[in-house]
């Protein structure tokens, strides 16, 4: 659930943001008034760090979700690679180029070679001694903290019994989040976490169904796809299942505009602002 009294919001800059939220049109749905957004902003019940809190710390390392901790994210968001030796590490990219001091793609790569390579000094130097991670390091620090969105960025039975493996081992099924890419692999992950939750990171909106008749609890509809079909909203929402918006930055304006699909979980590079965002539009008092 959104954690609440974590941020205190003075009444005045609640109204400023009520003022700059209230009346907007998304997806072709009616003007929302203050007491329906404020109903909505309730409503969501995860706050997702994407990639960690990666408007401020480098994304998809253990600073980035320490960061997106601190702030009141429900949940990060980390991507699932292997290495050449086939160890689980969190990169988003095929290559260690843009986010490491390397080069070449991480499957090309050893574990050894992988760690000793600078993942913090592309964003600012003060992160020079931040390491690609393990998946174990961030289900050790995510313990007990913080839910783990695991965006499987591989496919094939055995790279999912390696993943469900580690979570069994240094995780908790119970905070873990499954991104499943296939029908395949949600009924794979079904059988392999029954404990974990679903998102499904559909491929197009033909598989709204499949994801969901294979058990998934909560579908991604990306925003481009909303407004080229408005009716998706009302797909999703008649399955009885969760829907996921993604998002960037987590200004009123932004959040808004997601709120008038009634999504059940937000994502933001700026995880921290999105809480205050949300709180703010909830009715956060004093």
């Amino acid at each position: 659930m959104l954690r609440t009294g974590m941020f205190v919001l003075r009444l005045p800059l609640r109204m400023l943001l009520l003022a700059g939220c209230v009346g907007l049109v998304a997806g072709g749905d009616r003007a929302l008034g203050e007491e329906s957004l404020a109903k909505r902003a309730r409503a969501v019940r995860q706050v997702i760090a994407h990639r960690g809190s990666s408007s401020d710390r480098p994304e998809c390392t253990l600073a980035a979700l320490r960061r997106a901790i601190e702030v009141g994210a429900t949940a990060s968001e980390v991507d699932v690679r292997l290495t050449l030796d086939r160890q689980l590490v969190i990169l988003h990219d095929q290559t260690l180029d843009r986010t490491t001091n390397g080069t070449g793609k991480i499957g090309s790569k050893t574990l050894a070679e992988v760690r000793r390579l600078d993942a913090g000094s592309w964003f600012d130097a003060k992160y020079r001694t931040e390491r690609v991670p393990t998946l174990r390091e961030v289900l050790e620090v995510g313990r007990g903290k913080i839910d783990v969105l695991l965006d499987l960025k591989e496919q094939g039975e055995v790279y999912d019994r390696q993943v469900a493996e580690s979570v069994k081992k240094y995780g908790s099924a119970k905070q873990t989040i499954v991104g499943v890419r296939s029908v395949a692999q949600a009924r794979r992950f079904r059988r392999l976490l029954p404990k974990s939750r679903q998102l499904g990171l559909i491929p197009d909106p033909d598989s709204i169904e499949a994801f969901v008749e294979a058990g998934v609890e909560t579908i991604r509809l990306w925003p481009r796809w909303v407004k080229a079909e408005p009716r998706l909203v009302a797909r999703v929402h008649r399955l009885k299942v969760g829907l996921h918006v993604n998002g960037s930055n987590g200004a009123p304006k932004e959040v808004a505009a997601a709120l008038a699909h009634r999504p059940t979980s937000l994502s933001s590079d700026d995880p921290g602002r999105l809480v205050r965002t949300l709180k703010a539009i909830a009715g956060g008092r004093e």
